[in-house]
């Protein structure tokens, strides 16, 4: 019997060592990649309406283009954490403003033929009037 107890013993050990004890690693080092991952975005979503983007981004200590991060500490950890996260169906693009576009119609006519159209719409015609009281 106290065979198996060491033997048990042993094999709870090594499981604790080589299957525990990385998991608890790897996930505390998402952990920690996704925190950095979530300062860059805010400090994105800061500058959302700043003259100058990069530089804005620049100031809060993150680049504005791919790396994201002037030290190499960080930018590992965000990378790891952005490569798992984005497995999980995470995603941390931050989207380009477009510009308001005009939707007016090849086909439709000039702003004079559109604004004698909205003029006809506004005014009733003598067919349309209501009957006059007596």
């Amino acid at each position: 019997m106290n065979a198996k107890l060491e033997l048990l013993t042993r094999f709870l050990k090594k499981l604790l060592f080589w299957l525990i004890f990385p998991l608890i690693l790897l996930i505390s080092f998402f952990a920690l990649g996704e925190q950095f991952e979530v300062g860059r975005l805010s400090a994105i979503a800061s500058c959302e309406g700043s003259v100058n983007n990069p530089a804005c981004i620049r100031s809060k200590g993150y680049l504005a283009n791919a790396p994201y991060y002037p030290d190499l500490t960080r930018r590992y950890f965000a990378s790891y954490a952005r490569m798992i996260g984005g497995d999980l169906g995470a995603s941390y693009r931050v989207e380009p403003q477009l510009p308001a576009l005009n939707l007016k119609k090849a086909n439709e006519g000039s702003e004079e033929e559109l604004d004698d159209a909205e003029e006809q719409k506004s005014s009733p015609t003598k067919d349309k009037l209501p009957p006059a009281k007596k």
